[in-house]
């Protein structure tokens, strides 16, 4: 089946995450103070689609930053804490697959995959450099 975009609509929050979850947040450059804080932060996403552009506004920790990307093609993304990255997203099957090529400005390459298991559970998967990790979202 493949991967329906606008699931991701509604406040999701961090329920799981791989036991080197806190390496792979240190890898991405988010500092431990705000690592405890996102662990157990509520995240809201508001997704839509047309064509094959995406559009995903997010609140995480009280900041809110709206993306625009065009599935298949290099775009700029900005993070909550304003860093802009390039990024490209792609659809595999029943995944939605992102990759950063420069994610800290010296050639970390970062790959997100999210794929949806059950109609209330999303599950992200990490590889950043040679770290794989995992991270489950459960709708509330």
């Amino acid at each position: 089946m493949p991967f329906n975009i606008p699931e991701g609509k509604g406040t999701w929050k961090l329920t799981k995450h791989s036991d080197n979850y806190p390496e792979i947040m240190a890898k991405m450059g988010i500092p431990p103070q705000v690592q405890q804080v996102m662990k157990d932060a509520e995240v809201t996403m508001e997704t839509t689609v047309s064509g094959k552009k995406l559009t995903n506004k997010r609140t995480i920790l009280g900041r809110t930053t709206e993306n625009t990307i065009i599935l298949g093609e290099e775009c700029e993304e900005t993070d909550p804490n304003g860093t802009k990255r390039k990024v490209t997203c792609t659809l595999d099957g029943d995944t939605l697959v992102f990759v950063y090529p420069n994610h800290d400005g010296k050639g970390l390459e970062v790959r997100q995959t999210l794929r949806w298991e059950g109609d209330n559970t999303m599950r992200m998967e990490y590889k950043i450099g040679d770290l794989e990790g995992s991270a489950e979202m459960q709708k509330i």
